[in-house]
């Protein structure tokens, strides 16, 4: 399998197969995390292994050089020019080749004073019916310090959550209130829809964003800080990968200056790396942050709140993710004892 769930892949793998920088498919015993620490303790003593052979050569040929034409040298030079050139027939030990690391930033933006967004007996049903309500009872309020979590089974209402704060849907009874100058930039599975694909990320941000005019020197820094450069970016939109539109969509909505960012499954797409720096971004983001998500990888890193959003209500985990993890298998076990 392919897959960037760090969470399942320490479930179910017994083997990893890095495909490395060189193009080289390295293999693993184990699930991701011992492969992480094997790959890490590897690269130590690779690092150490390469830092010693590299003094080893400079002192060989600082060696060659000093002998000159001494003719008592002449066979220790000729010796030690031997043993360097079996070491380049051997192979040398090459240096640590780092993953590309994707460094996101969303941009600073003005505080608003509490609460930016609060639900005030908040019903809802996308038929109108108020006796077959989706989510109902919704009392609580978004601020621009909030980091949520929203979590629960598939269908419950998180995605319709998010639609009501956004302005996508009206409540069927009840009033959602907003701040009169709140940006709210929203990530959902769709998001990608508005590329077009016969673009490249370059004229697609310069023909979104027309005012103020910028130059593509600037566009080119604004992308690469989200992970798309070099020849990416007059690349046509429709041949980079999933992942690399995801980054796209990033950098569009930073774009919008807003101060809340909601993140409907974000990490669909990204890899490992990319989720780290999805995580980055969000926390040292200024204003307020509601993602719903089953990457516990991204969710571990960002959740300050978690609100579980089951059975109709919304309601406040008292723990942190972890505990949310644990209690989910040891629901798991009450209907199957053999779940490890």
């Amino acid at each position: 399998m392919v897959s960037h769930s760090q969470d399942f892949l320490d479930g179910v793998c017994t083997n990893i197969m890095h495909l490395n920088q060189r193009k080289k498919l390295i293999v693993y015993k184990g699930n991701y995390s011992t492969y992480v620490r094997t790959k890490e303790e590897n690269e130590i003593q690779q690092a150490t292994q390469y830092k010693k052979q590299q003094q080893e050569i400079k002192d060989i040929k600082q060696f060659i050089a000093s002998c000159g034409t001494f003719s008592n040298m002449v066979k220790q030079a000729q010796s030690r020019q031997k043993q360097l050139d079996k070491m380049y027939e051997r192979g040398l030990i090459q240096p640590i080749e780092r993953e590309h690391l994707v460094k996101l930033d969303f941009p600073t933006c003005q505080k608003l004073p509490p609460p930016v967004c609060a639900f005030k007996q908040v019903n809802f049903a996308y038929d109108g019916n108020k006796e077959a309500l989706l989510l109902h009872d919704m009392e609580f309020g978004v601020d621009m310090e909030s980091r949520i979590v929203l979590v629960g089974p598939n269908g419950a209402g998180k995605s319709t959550l998010l639609k009501l704060i956004v302005g996508e849907l009206t409540p069927t009874t009840g009033e959602i209130q907003k701040h009169g100058k709140l940006n709210i930039a929203r990530y959902n599975q769709h998001s990608e829809e508005l590329l077009d694909m016969n673009d490249t990320p370059l004229e697609f941000m310069m023909k979104q964003f027309p005012i103020p005019k910028l130059e593509p020197t600037e566009w080119r820094k604004k992308l690469g800080r989200y992970g798309v450069s070099g020849k990416t970016q007059t690349r046509q939109i429709g041949t980079l990968s999933d992942g690399q539109r995801t980054q796209l969509v990033f950098c569009w909505l930073a774009q919008k200056n807003p101060h809340m960012l909601l993140f409907d499954e974000p990490t669909n797409h990204l890899d490992m790396e990319s989720i780290d720096g999805l995580a980055k971004a969000i926390n040292k983001f200024q204003g307020g942050m509601v993602l719903v998500s089953h990457d516990f990888r991204l969710l571990q890193q960002t959740a300050r709140e978690i609100w579980i959003v089951d059975r109709g209500r919304v309601t406040i985990w008292p723990s942190d993710i972890a505990a949310y993890k644990k209690s989910l298998i040891d629901n798991f076990k009450e209907f199957d004892p053999t779940v490890a």
